[in-house]
């Protein structure tokens, strides 16, 4: 709908001076200018008695990407969509998008250059496994980077980051999935931001994605990582947010997980004596999860021409969902009988345990999964 103020030219902001009545759509909260996708910015409107102030939030300006009048990328390629959030949750924030020339499964698009300001993220660098990092510079951003939050102070515009007039800005990028296709951050050594654009697919191929990573702004970067994941629910309505979760009833017991006590190397009798040990020391587990190790698993040389990320474990193949032989128990009649019903059956009979869970992730199986997190069974 073409808003009554905008076409009566009331609109107190010369920038906005180059866009006709039919080109600034209106909603409640917010205007959108642009002749083009690319061109398309995000406003905020604040009412001031009779007249309106529109203070832009994110937006390309000049081959830069600016957020809240903080200059966060510089050098944004002509190929880089930005399409502003819409509906309750997402005004704050804008989705990347980039097109290609070409269809194919895998494609780098950079999205600008950053230098200067400081960042934290966390990358995947096992294939079930995230760690963090903190960087000034695009060279900074590791592989397989899942979550980064930027902080810019000052005007943003080449000013003096120590003046205290000016906010600090908090900007997260949360790379997601689009149909068939997960995207990543990556930086290379020109301080670029990449975005990683995959189907692990050779035959899945697309020339574009339109929503690959959510950026949301704020001053307080607790709740911009709240809020940003939050649109981002609203936006895919394939997931909950944590608050809407309700805890599981055995996280008010005390549990041990045996990860720590036997990483990989973990067998059946040495969860047995470590439920032996807990209970000697006083302090009994009521559940147990026994964590990565008890899989089939085989492991390849590593391809000495790939690009790896440091501490990689990615040779690493689930090859059945059975135990393997350190879990394999000879019973009555030499028959083999299941390690992991050997396991449960002495920790719920003469350990007191009341829950078993077991490690099975689900990156396992899907060798280029996005998500990094545990999948427990219950046994």
């Amino acid at each position: 709908m073409v808003s009554d103020v905008a076409a009566s030219g009331s609109i107190e902001d010369r920038t906005c001076s180059k866009f006709n009545a039919a080109q600034v759509v209106y909603n409640s909260t917010n205007l959108f200018f642009g002749n083009s996708p690319r061109d398309l910015f995000t406003f905020s409107v604040v009412s001031q008695s009779s007249t309106m102030t529109v203070i832009p939030q994110i937006s390309i300006n000049d081959g830069n990407l600016v957020v809240q009048g903080k200059t966060i990328l510089t050098g944004v390629p002509d190929n880089i969509v930005l399409t502003p959030g819409t509906g309750v949750g997402l005004v704050a924030g804008a989705f990347i998008g980039a097109t290609a020339a070409q269809s194919k499964s895998l494609h780098i698009f950079p999205i600008g250059v950053l230098e200067g300001l400081r960042f934290m993220c966390c990358f995947r660098f096992k294939l079930w496994w995230m760690t963090q990092r903190m960087g000034t510079c695009g060279n900074d951003v590791p592989l397989e980077t899942q979550f980064m939050l930027v902080e810019s102070k000052g005007d943003g515009e080449g000013g003096d980051e120590d003046d205290s007039s000016s906010p600090t800005i908090y900007t997260v990028f949360l790379p997601l999935l689009e149909g068939l296709f997960r995207s990543v951050l990556q930086g290379n050594e020109r301080n670029e931001v990449e975005v990683c654009l995959e189907s692990g697919d050779s035959a899945v191929q697309t020339n574009q994605g339109q929503c690959l990573v959510y950026i949301h702004a704020g001053t307080n970067p607790f709740e911009v990582i709240t809020q940003a994941v939050k649109a981002v629910e609203k936006h895919m309505k394939t997931f909950v947010h944590r608050e809407k979760k309700k805890l599981p009833s055995f996280l008010d017991w005390f549990g041990w997980c045996t990860w720590d006590a036997f990483y990989t190397d973990v067998t059946a009798e040495g969860v047995e004596q470590g439920l032996k040990s807990l209970s000697k020391g006083g302090t009994p587990p009521r559940f147990l999860i026994v964590d990565d190790g008890w899989q089939q698993i085989e492991n390849k040389d590593k391809d000495t021409d790939a690009v790896v990320q440091e501490g990689a474990q990615f040779a690493s193949r689930l090859t059945g969902i059975k135990e393997n032989e350190k879990f394999q128990k000879n019973g009555h009649n030499s028959e083999q009988v299941s390690g992991l019903k050997h396991v449960v059956d002495e920790a719920k009979q003469h350990q007191n345990v009341k829950f078993v869970y077991v490690w099975p992730c689900s990156s396992w199986l899907l060798g280029w999964s996005k998500t990094s997190c545990y999948r427990h069974g219950t046994l």
